[in-house]
Order: C-alpha cells, then sequence, then structure tokens
C-alpha cells in the first residue's frame, strides 16, 4: 500500500537506530494519513476524554511530532516525549516554523516526568512494543497515568500475536516530498513461540531506499518487537491497575468484539490482530 497508513506498521524507535537517525526521511515516509488519524483521536476525546475549555493531548514516542503538529494546528496543546534529540529537534523547528505552540521533553517512554496535567495521551502503531519487559511496560503506563486528568484516557495502539498461528510477512511503503522519495520494504519474521523471553520477540527487517535527482541511499536494519497474546495483554494491563473502557479502530468506531472476561471485552478474538486500547484508571 503507498501513502497510506495500516495498522501492521511499527515505528522505529530511538535505541533501533536506522532511518530513525534521519528525521526528515522518517517524517516523509510517516507523515501521509496522519490528519485522518488525527481526527480518529479527536472522536476518542469526545468521547472518553473530560471536556475543558482547552485540549491537551501527550504523546510517548513522539518522533519528528506529526501527529502532534497537526493537532496543534487545531487548537490541542500538546507535548511531545521522545528519547531522541535529533527527532526532538526536527519536532521543535517544524512548529516554530508554523508559529505553534507545543513541548517536548526528551526522555524515554518509561522514563518521563511531564509537569502538564493531560486530558489524553496516545502511542500508536506499536511504538509501545519496543519496551521489552514488563517492568519497562509498567513503568512506562506508570509515566503516563502521572500525566493525565484523574479521568484522562490513555489511547494505545497495539497487536496481539496469536503464536503457532501467525506467518512471516512483509509491508511496502512509498512516500515522497519535493525532490526526494522514500521507498521502504519491511519483513516481519513471528516470535518463536517458546518458553521465556526469547519467544516473545517479534524480528522486524528494514530495507530503505532513499532516491534524490543527485543520489540513491539505502539502509538496511533489522530489530526486534516484544509480543503479547491476549492473555499476557489482560495480565498487563490487570497489573498496572488499568481498564478496557473501549476497543476502537483508528476512526474511534468501536471493534465488534464478542463480549467476555476482560472488561466485558473478549481479547482472545483480537488474537493476531491490531486494535487501539482506549484505557483508564480502574475503579
Amino acid at each position: 500500500m503507498y501513502g497510506t497508513r495500516v495498522p501492521r506498521r511499527a515505528e522505529e524507535k530511538p535505541n533501533a537506530g536506522g532511518f530513525y537517525d534521519d528525521p526528515a526521511w522518517y517524517d516523509i515516509l510517516h507523515t501521509p494519513g496522519t490528519a485522518g488519524e488525527v481526527r480518529g483521536l479527536e472522536m476518542m476525546h469526545e468521547r472518553f476524554a473530560p471536556r475543558a475549555r482547552t485540549r491537551r493531548w501527550l504523546e510517548p514516542a513522539c518522533g519528528t511530532g506529526r501527529y502532534l503538529r497537526v493537532a496543534a494546528a487545531r487548537g490541542v496543546r500538546t507535548t511531545g516525549v521522545d528519547l531522541s534529540a535529533r527527532m526532538l529537534g526536527y519536532a521543535r523547528a517544524s512548529f516554530e516554523r508554523r508559529g505553534l505552540p507545543g513541548d517536548f521533553i526528551e526522555a524515554g517512554m518509561e522514563s518521563f516526568t511531564a509537569r502538564t496535567e493531560h486530558h489524553l495521551a496516545f502511542c500508536l502503531i506499536n511504538s509501545v512494543r519496543h519496551l521489552m519487559t514488563d517492568r519497562a511496560m509498567l513503568a512506562h503506563l506508570a509515566c503516563v497515568f502521572d500525566a493525565l486528568h484523574a479521568r484522562g484516557v490513555y489511547v494505545l495502539g497495539v497487536s496481539l500475536s496469536d503464536p503457532g498461528y501467525e506467518m512471516p510477512s512483509e509491508d511496502v511503503w512509498k512516500a515522497r516530498r519535493g525532490l526526494c522519495e522514500v521507498h521502504q520494504l519491511v519483513n516481519y519474521l513471528p516470535a518463536e513461540g517458546v518458553r521465556g523471553e526469547r519467544g516473545r520477540r517479534e524480528l522486524v527487517i528494514s530495507h530503505l531506499r532513499v532516491t534524490t535527482p543527485t543520489r540513491v541511499r539505502t539502509v538496511d536494519h533489522t530489530y526486534a518487537l516484544r509480543t503479547y497474546t491476549p492473555r499476557q495483554w489482560a495480565s498487563l494491563l490487570k497489573r498496572a491497575g488499568l481498564t478496557i473502557r473501549a476497543i476502537v479502530d483508528e476512526r474511534g468506531d468501536d471493534l465488534p468484539i464478542p463480549a467476555g472476561a476482560t472488561d466485558g471485552f473478549d481479547l482472545e478474538s483480537l488474537a493476531g490482530r491490531y486494535a487501539l486500547y482506549v484505557l483508564a484508571r480502574r475503579g
């Protein structure tokens, strides 16, 4: 699929290297479709987050700030968190060029502190799966909810795994800005399905080609994403003291999920699928 966004993608993070070190390439490839996703987040805010005169959003692992700059242009006060100083420099510059207000914090997803109280936080397209242990994930969730209003919600985009049934797959991405074209082929190799942490790592192989009038550059990179079965996902959220308010698609529409034991949802029906989980404090 070209110039659009699909849920299978897992965006590279600062510790992954690869083309994440070049903000312009990253932004060119990831920006198509962003405005539509922000409209979906606005729908989720209206439905689930506290009403306020000024909406405040938080994005961990914000990268170049592509979601945040669209939201800020629509009147949302935004805070972005990222470990990469280079990415945050690009994000700040893009805000300054547009005359947009916005705060940025240089920190990891599991180790940041935000000074402002937010109504909605979001982290999409499997970015949170770069955290490779339960301890890191629980620390991340604690950081996010410490930065949220008491009735605030966290929209978290995650693909749950289906061990033994998943097959290798690939995505093809292509986008252009001016005279620069970025093409990416991504291969996904499922987790091994063995016991322990070694069996919870999906291998991602990225092949990137950047073409300008004077040069063609290629970057190959491999990294891992941690997997969660429906049972592991439900257990983690319970340990974090969180409840699932809704399970939705990128437009904010409820997914047709049978009733089940986890907050009224049958998470087993989501094995092998991507969804947005609207999370809130339990009780």
